[in-house]
């Protein structure tokens, strides 16, 4: 018998607090468009299996980056 995979888990071990990431593309929100480049500080992985964090200046905000959606890469 298989055991389904706890995606909250795995995300949150890839992605521990204070991760930096860059997008890859730009992230089209209506409300709080990112450009190519923008960096985000990770704090927690949410139920919904977004990033939950702060964008890093010249970016601000609070818009959460949705893992299995948007482009990206760690940096640090």
């Amino acid at each position: 018998m298989s055991h389904p995979i706890d995606k909250k888990a795995v995300y949150t071990a890839r992605y521990p607090k204070g991760t930096i990431i860059e997008l890859v593309e730009p992230l089209e929100d209506p409300y709080a468009p990112k450009p190519v480049g923008s960096r985000f500080k990770v704090d927690c992985v949410d139920d919904a299996l977004q990033l939950q964090g702060g964008w890093l200046p010249p970016q601000s905000g609070s818009i959460a980056v949705i893992i299995e959606k948007d482009k990206f890469k760690i940096v640090s």
